[in-house]
């Protein structure tokens, strides 16, 4: 951080911490799944209604490829901090509204939909918010230490993350089965509000990017995106399989809980536990692997990592099915630590690919799309593979698959995409 400039440390910190808080609002929802299923679908049977709450929380990924194009839309043509302040607002306001959601007991059907509803707006919010941090840091990033600022950014979403388990875990342990569903699912949501304020006051002190603010008139682009699909739409598509591996290493931390609880029957407040612990060296390891990205190359770091995943997610799945929570630890603990190597990596590289005038549709298009259709999908898609195959290690099998094909794509990247 030596070589970072004062302005520099301070923009890192409060976009890093703006979007710790806002991806909390967001994923809050899956680690609460179990008690949301019980609260929204009690009339369903126990797969229909673990199926109908994994899918309201694959709306809300599905929707963010409609967010990040209605953002970026205003993120190229008219800069990029002005969306941070916009998203936000439609980030918290859902969580809060969510916190104060009656029952089905209450209201009846209305109260799925309006659940529904919500989740579809903080997945608009979250379309805009993450690609816009990432074209943001990018942009504002110190010459040979992209990888390094861009892990700072995912330290926070991370860290947002570890967030959620954390309060997921202190609301298991310190309230009955009985408190949590008759009031204590509500309190995690109604914080997440909370934070929705304390993120608007950050992103105040934020400035324009150079990038942009240098960028000539006649440059601007009166539909950024179509001019994106138009000529960079080859780039779009290797974004997508790029980012598809970091969608589904996300998507295992707010998943695996579940369905540990589920189908291998282990404590759940212990396995909340674990995931927090997993998280927070997770968030560690995206430093250090931004750090060496820097040194070793975007491709080769990202490879490395794909490479593991495709060679150790059966094992370390097996490890998961012996029925001992130690196994369960050290599994964690691996996927942790190579995890971290990702998201600097394919960042450093999509943020590359397109210029200052269409650059933010152009991460948000690949981002957002990766996470709708292979994250999104992934909890629905497990689940189903799980029952008809009745198999408990499809999601590994879906895993590697995912690797396989991200693996191959950066393989077949140009040389100017390589590296910074």
């Amino acid at each position: 951080m030596n070589n970072f400039t004062h302005d520099q440390k301070r923009l890192l910190f409060l976009s890093s911490l703006g979007g710790a808080l806002e991806f909390y609002d967001f994923i809050i929802y899956i680690f609460l799944s179990p008690i949301i299923e019980k609260v929204f679908f009690s009339n369903s049977s126990d797969y229909v209604a673990t199926l109908k709450t994994l899918a309201i929380f694959s709306v809300g990924y599905l929707i963010r490829p409609l967010g990040g194009i209605l953002f970026s839309h205003f993120g190229d043509r008219y800069g990029r901090k002005v969306v941070f302040l916009l998203t936000v607002i439609g980030m918290a306001v859902p969580s809060l509204a969510i916190g104060l959601l009656p029952t089905t007991a209450q209201i009846g059907m209305a109260a799925p939909l309006l659940l529904l509803l919500f989740r579809m707006m903080q997945g608009l919010a979250l379309g805009g918010e993450l690609p816009a941090a990432i074209t943001f840091i990018a942009e504002h990033a110190a010459p040979g230490h992209r990888a390094f600022s861009l892990a700072a950014l995912f330290f926070g979403v991370n860290f947002g993350l570890m967030l959620g388990s954390l309060v997921s875990s202190l609301m298991s342990s310190m309230l009955s089965s009985a408190d949590v569903l008759a009031f204590g699912w509500r309190i995690p949501f109604l914080l997440g509000g909370v934070f929705g304020v304390i993120t608007v006051y950050l992103r105040r002190y934020l400035r324009e990017t150079a990038a942009f603010a240098s960028l000539p008139k006649q440059d601007l682009q009166k539909m950024p995106i179509v001019t994106l699909l138009r000529t960079y739409s080859k780039q779009v598509v290797l974004g997508f399989f790029l980012v598809s591996i970091g969608s589904v290493t996300v998507f295992l931390y707010l998943y695996w809980p579940q369905y540990l609880f589920k189908y291998m029957h282990y404590d759940y407040a212990d396995l909340m536990r674990i995931n927090t612990i997993g998280t927070l060296v997770l968030s560690v390891t995206i430093l250090f692997g931004g750090w060496m990205t820097d040194r070793i190359g975007y491709r080769q770091a990202y490879l490395m990592s794909a490479m593991f995943l495709i060679a150790l997610t059966y094992p370390l799945f097996y490890l998961f099915h012996l029925q001992n929570i130690g196994w369960v630890v050290f599994s964690y603990m691996i996927f942790s630590i190579f995890f971290g190597f990702i998201p600097s990596a394919y960042a450093s590289m999509i943020s590359q690919m397109f210029p200052t005038n269409v650059r933010y549709s152009g991460v948000a298009l690949s981002y957002n799309l990766a996470y709708a259709i292979v994250g999104g999908l992934s909890p629905i898609i497990c689940t189903l593979a799980i029952q008809y195959f009745n198999d408990v290690f499809s999601p590994a099998y879906y895993v590697i698959t995912v690797a396989v094909v991200a693996a191959f794509t950066c393989w077949r990247i140009t040389p100017e995409l390589q590296s910074a």
